[in-house]
């Protein structure tokens, strides 16, 4: 059996992913319905999680899984539930189908608005960037730090989080 499943934080890194399974080919993609927000509290900062929300999208890599890494992922997204969802080609914005996505309601809810955790932030979205310019911007439209503000405009108030030199069309990694 062959699990369809997105990641739209550090699993977009082939790097992180492959610390988990084989090195996969992913196909990007666009989830809608849900809204990407650093809300879960960690040792240095929030990292990436998803909330329901009917006005919200983001854009993500889709893999294919077996049931090994299958049970390896859950292993990884330990706290998250995985989450059943329609998804999008990302140049096409024709349906995919179906995947699975890791979404945590309860467990370890940032409720007092902390700053993402530096490493994993810049993980995620050197990760985005290195995909193509257009997936990168996309990925800063719609992920959110916990306070509500959108990280295209958070990003400017916070250099020291941004090691991507948009200005002179350079990618700085």
């Amino acid at each position: 059996m062959k699990f369809n499943f997105v990641g739209y934080g550090s699993l977009v890194s082939h790097k992180s992913l492959r610390e988990t399974i084989t090195n996969k080919k992913f196909r990007l993609v666009i989830v809608k319905g849900f809204k990407r927000i650093f809300d879960i509290e960690e040792k240095r900062g929030d990292v990436l999680n998803i909330l329901p929300s009917r006005k919200d999208k983001f854009n993500g890599v889709m893999f294919k899984l077996d049931k090994d890494e299958m049970r390896k992922m859950k292993r990884r997204e330990n706290g998250y539930k995985m989450v059943e969802t329609n998804v999008f080609d990302f140049k096409t914005r024709k349906s995919l189908g179906r995947a699975l996505v890791a979404e945590d309601l309860n467990y370890e809810i940032d409720h007092s608005k902390r700053l993402p955790s530096k490493a994993y932030f810049i993980l995620c979205r050197e990760a985005a960037y290195h995909i193509s310019r257009n997936f990168g911007s996309m990925w800063d439209k719609t992920t959110f730090i916990s306070n509500g503000q959108i990280v295209s405009s958070w990003i400017k108030r916070h250099p020291e989080f941004d090691t991507i030199n948009l200005k002179r069309s350079v990618l700085r990694f």
